[in-house]
């Protein structure tokens, strides 16, 4: 599909997160984008993807996507979106140099506190995702391109778990 379609707004973004209403909606359009494109996509495959893509061009988006659009991939959407637009909100890159960005009156954070920040919502985002790939395997019948996204090297499938940044210890299950 050569047209991008965005699943949310910057004005959804900004009415349902703590983003600033002055904050530069090219760099939140950015975020949005590249946290469809690489989280989203990865979870629901990309037969969904494109189905939802073309529909909602289109303009003919059906009930059930309508639902799963509005209740399953915003929310989701809505963190991956924190998390990717973290590092833009906090550096400028000019000609001469990468800067940090400063308020008159506002103090930067850490590295340390912005690391917290986005694993918080890191966490949300892979919470509201998990619920998303649950929505869609209770549904196989309404979904079917979740499970069958078609074939071609292109074609993501989707990734049946959030990723997991734990370690495994072999043995400790007993010391429990």
């Amino acid at each position: 599909m050569a047209n991008f379609v965005y699943f949310i707004s910057v004005t959804y973004l900004k009415d349902n997160t703590p983003i600033n209403e002055n904050l530069d909606d090219k760099l939140l359009k950015s975020a949005i984008k590249e946290a469809q494109e690489v989280y989203i996509r990865d979870i629901i495959g990309s037969g969904i993807y494109d189905e939802l893509q073309q529909q909602t061009f289109d303009g003919s988006v059906t009930a059930d996507n309508t639902t799963l659009l509005d209740s399953y991939i915003a929310p989701c959407l809505k963190y991956y979106t924190l998390v990717e637009s973290m590092l833009p909100m906090t550096f400028k890159f000019l000609n001469k140099s990468v800067s940090s960005r400063q308020a008159e009156f506002a103090q930067p954070v850490t590295p340390q506190e912005l690391t917290l920040i986005e694993q918080r919502y890191r966490d949300k985002a892979e919470y509201y995702a998990e619920r998303l790939r649950s929505f869609l395997k209770e549904y196989p019948q309404i979904y079917p391109k979740y499970l069958n996204p078609g074939t071609g090297f292109d074609v993501i499938r989707p990734k049946n778990t959030a990723l997991f940044g734990g370690m495994y210890m072999p043995g400790t299950d007993d010391d429990c």
